[in-house]
């Protein structure tokens, strides 16, 4: 899990990547963190799916944490945005921009690992990330947003909800090992997210951004009914 900590204060991002590194440890968690002293400075690089989570403080020269969590909203809708602030007056702002939480500095390592502990209980395992680089820029995608996955060499075409297609240095066999149950191979090199799929036949694979994914016709059969299996355990768990 990748964290961003933008505070102008250097003091107070050490010290928050150091209680993230102490959570990490008890919760046998992975995670790398990333300080920025400006909202700029984070914005600077910034796209969608760059961090899971972004700590940021309110009170900053030039753009303000509520300016800098705006502006990240306009592009990125699933990042988790925790606010860091002396005072309370900003709460109403912070939540306008749907905030996972707002913390009162100094930030004590307790209301730190509370606030992990109700966002990873939030984010269950259907939000599994994979993680790779591609065009130089780093990348986490939850799982559930990942509709298809396709070889190309030994290069993965990675496809997500909004139809944005990600190419990375990855072979098919790594990618299934990194993938869950919910991803099924329907032809040599193709995996599709079960959730995303609307329709299948024994040749064809339709999905819900309108994809039309070949799929075995010897096989084909086999495949839709583990597709139809898959529904109704979903449908079964609620």
């Amino acid at each position: 899990m990748r964290i961003a900590i933008v505070d102008d204060a250097a003091a107070e991002r050490a010290g928050l990547a150091a209680v993230l590194r102490d959570y990490a440890t008890v919760h046998s968690l992975e995670i790398s963190t990333e300080e920025f002293q400006s909202g700029e400075d984070l914005l600077a690089g910034y796209h969608p799916y760059a961090f899971a989570l972004v700590f940021l403080d309110i009170y900053m020269d030039g753009l303000t944490g509520i300016e800098t969590a705006k502006m990240i909203r306009e592009q990125d809708d699933d990042t988790a945005i925790i606010f860091m602030t002396t005072s309370e007056e900003h709460r109403p702002d912070a939540f306008s921009v749907f905030a996972t939480d707002y913390l009162i500095k100094p930030c004590s390592r307790e209301a730190v690992f509370r606030t992990l502990d109700h966002l990873l209980h939030l984010r269950t395992e259907q939000e599994k990330q994979l993680s790779f680089t591609a065009d130089r820029r780093d990348y986490s995608l939850p799982l559930s947003d990942i509709v298809s996955v396709e070889a190309d060499g030994n290069y993965l075409c990675i496809t997500d909800r909004n139809e944005r297609t990600y190419r990375t240095r990855m072979t098919f066999r790594d990618a299934e090992d990194r993938l869950d149950d919910r991803f099924i191979r329907i032809i040599k090199g193709v995996a599709v997210n079960m959730d995303h799929v609307v329709q299948m036949s024994e040749k064809i694979c339709l999905t819900d951004t309108g994809s039309r994914l070949p799929m075995h016709s010897r096989n084909g059969k086999e495949v839709r009914q583990q597709w139809l299996n898959y529904k109704f355990t979903r449908i079964r768990r609620g």
